[in-house]
């Protein structure tokens, strides 16, 4: 594929010319959107195989950028994952492609907001942002019910977006800090990905408390009677009920050992995790794009709900294994904090100092 130079174009010149940012529609396929702009399919076989698996897992929502000239098109600009975008431009009659970056603008925020009414209201008020709300909760709601929170509580955010085409599509919060008089909690982002207080320890467990939403568990570990095998046998997990679907999640982070099919578990996922622990998610519908030897992230969406194997109706089984030996996932709840010590430690509390200069000097400007 040739490399073409990404090209900039101003609406000041663009006399005779239309543009549209518009978002990927759910059910769209790129064949569809060829069609749409009458472009040859032979465009999408000249892609090379990589972009091609890219292309057909385009989800909707995406925000795509298409520049026409009355009804043909001359230029669009399709994001393919986080960096990269497909560039499609007409030279004469014939289309040429190229793969080029996405370029985003990015900008540092810090906002102070006093709770008056509610969370997800005061925050937008304060920052016309409608995403920091949840992302703050989902930091602090190990350490604060936020159905109780007090009034005039008080919570500063040193945040960071990611815009294109003046649309905001990322939000990443750096340093927050909630003051009250229940709670004075700050959480400092590290470079693992996890918030830590300022004496580095973290506001979260190692394991999310469930992999999925569900309705009940109606199978819980430990002997039990099967109900296909019609035997007493140790049921070494916990099921979880919910609809057909229904995404799965990664409790922990960790490394795919396995995925396919496990006999009467039916389509398998098995993650291992730091300090000897493994999980296991079975009876899947079907898998996420993930692979075996994959590193998986906490919360990252790994399978869906299903009734694969051996098994009376839709259903998770959920299963933990420490160090060789099946345990109670429901243990795992409330698992232990994780403290950074010796030369971790000393690292972030040169971060934490950095962070509280870049904020004082922030407000020192407004």
């Amino acid at each position: 594929m040739k490399k073409l130079l990404s090209i900039l174009i101003l609406p000041l010149i663009l006399f005779g010319y239309k543009i549209e940012i518009t978002e990927w529609g759910k059910g769209n396929t790129f064949f569809g959107f060829l069609q749409k702009y009458h472009i040859p399919y032979s465009l999408y076989y000249n892609l090379d195989k990589k972009t091609q698996k890219k292309i057909s897992y385009i989800s909707s929502k995406t925000t795509i950028y298409i520049l026409e000239e009355g009804d043909n098109l001359k230029q669009a600009l399709i994001p393919l994952d986080e960096n990269s975008q497909l560039q499609i431009v007409k030279r004469g009659k014939k289309y040429k492609t190229a793969i080029v970056p996405i370029n985003y603008v990015e900008e540092e925020h810090f906002a102070s907001v006093n709770i008056k009414n509610f969370l997800s209201y005061d925050i937008y008020q304060a920052t016309q942002n409608p995403y920091l709300s949840s992302k703050l909760a989902n930091i602090f709601n190990d350490r604060i019910n936020f159905k109780f929170l007090p009034k005039n509580t008080k919570i500063d955010i040193y945040y960071k977006t990611k815009s294109r085409f003046g649309k905001v599509i990322g939000v990443d919060i750096i340093y927050s800090k909630i003051k009250n008089r229940l709670y004075n909690i700050s959480a400092y982002k590290w470079t693992d990905g996890r918030y830590y207080d300022q004496n580095g320890r973290s506001l979260k467990g190692m394991f999310l408390p469930y992999p999925l939403k569900f309705k009940r568990i109606s199978s819980y570990f430990g002997m039990r009677y099967h109900p296909i095998l019609h035997k007493k046998k140790m049921h070494d997990g916990i099921d979880l009920v919910n609809k057909i679907g229904t995404p799965i999640h990664s409790v922990a982070e960790g490394k795919v050992i396995y995925k396919g099919w496990l006999g009467g578990y039916g389509n398998a996922i098995k993650i291992k995790h730091k300090n000897g622990y493994i999980t296991l998610y079975a009876h899947l519908k079907g898998f996420a794009h993930i692979r075996k030897g994959q590193w998986i992230k906490q919360g990252q969406v790994i399978g869906y709900l299903g009734n694969t194997g051996l098994s009376t109706g839709p259903h998770l089984h959920f299963g933990v294994m420490k160090n060789g030996k099946w345990i109670n996932p429901l243990k795992i709840k409330k698992s232990a904090k994780i403290t950074l010590y010796g030369a971790k430690r000393r690292k972030f509390k040169k971060f934490v100092a950095s962070i509280q200069k870049d904020i004082e000097e922030k407000v020192a400007i407004k």
